[in-house]
């Protein structure tokens, strides 16, 4: 999205500049690949881990001998190797040493093979029953023609792919339950219990917790800028505001400072008015996260002032809350 939003800042503030780069660059391109001596796919092999250009053979007609010794058939598929990993590796080498990247060349555990998908199983049989490039990557779809369709929504070639996201690739063989991200609002289980190992994301000391009766008497893990513990799952920029729209040079306002004089007595008033409460950064006095919405699960506390807003919408306080710090 970030991308996205960048370049949609740019074509606005260079539209011009855009359409003419556009036109000048576009038939030039075409001509370049129109006119590049196109390797034999033997010849791009042999250069593969020279350092030397070789053109992609993924996706690509008559490309078969970049990673077969002849043209394939059902009867012949013999590589150049029977390394599977060295022969991607022949392009791939820089690419996987990436930590992102699953790691290979392990025998996967008996529960691994048991939620694999047919068609992972199978692949790591032709692995010598081993973890390799293949298991993910569907080497054969960027082969045949009936599936050069998947190109676009699949360019990486991920076995039985698309997916909308990576993870949801990942539970093909891993069990979803066993990676669920911790949710820290998530605080009182079936039973109607609080969790206290949950309250430890946030809070220091869970006795002064049951006796406090105002921020500043609260322990928190983080001694100043409290909204670091939002923005670890919650990374956004300045908002409410400019920085949300596409189209606006705005970068948004700051809301995590310290209120003047005026909004601070008109953030009073309201607290009182609708029995509320708007708490600061204990020690700076700033607007944090917390100011606004509530991190709380509803029945974790018990001062309704305190409560307000917990499993709300958007976990804020009060709905219209701009109106509880700017006067209309």
């Amino acid at each position: 999205m970030e991308l996205i939003y960048n370049l949609l800042c740019f074509i606005k503030r260079h539209r011009s500049s855009v359409v003419l780069i556009t036109i000048l660059i576009l038939p030039t391109t075409i001509k370049a690949e129109e006119s590049v001596n196109m390797l034999s796919a033997k010849q791009q092999y042999s250069m593969q881990g020279t350092g030397k250009y070789s053109q992609n053979p993924h996706w690509r007609n008559n490309a078969c001998q970049a990673c077969h010794e002849d043209k394939p058939d059902r009867k012949n598929l013999k590589l150049h190797t029977s390394d599977i990993n060295k022969l991607c590796n022949s392009c791939h080498r820089t690419v996987s040493k990436h930590s992102y990247i699953h790691p290979f060349g392990m025998v996967p555990s008996k529960k691994i093979l048991k939620n694999m998908p047919e068609s992972f199983s199978r692949a790591v049989k032709r692995g010598g029953n081993k973890l390799t490039c293949i298991t993910c990557h569907d080497l054969s779809m960027t082969c045949l023609p009936k599936k050069r369709s998947k190109k676009g929504l699949n360019p990486l070639f991920f076995r039985e792919g698309p997916y909308r996201t990576r993870t949801e690739f990942c539970y093909r063989c891993h069990d979803k339950s066993k990676y669920q991200r911790l949710n820290p609002h998530d605080q009182i289980n079936e039973s109607g219990v609080v969790n206290k190992k949950i309250c430890t994301v946030c809070h220091d000391s869970i006795e002064k917790l049951k006796t406090a009766k105002n921020i500043k008497e609260v322990d928190f893990n983080y001694k100043e800028n409290l909204s670091t513990m939002c923005v670890g799952c919650h990374p956004v920029k300045p908002h409410p505001g400019g920085s949300f729209s596409f189209f606006s040079d705005k970068k948004g306002p700051n809301h995590l400072v310290k209120p003047s004089e005026r909004i601070l007595r008109h953030m009073k008033k309201m607290e009182k008015k609708n029995n509320i409460v708007f708490p600061l950064e204990p020690g700076t006095g700033k607007v944090f996260c917390g100011t606004c919405h509530n991190p709380h699960e509803k029945g974790v506390i018990k001062r309704d002032v305190a409560a307000s807003g917990a499993d709300s919408k958007n976990r804020l306080r009060i709905q219209k809350i701009c109106r509880n710090c700017h006067d209309n």
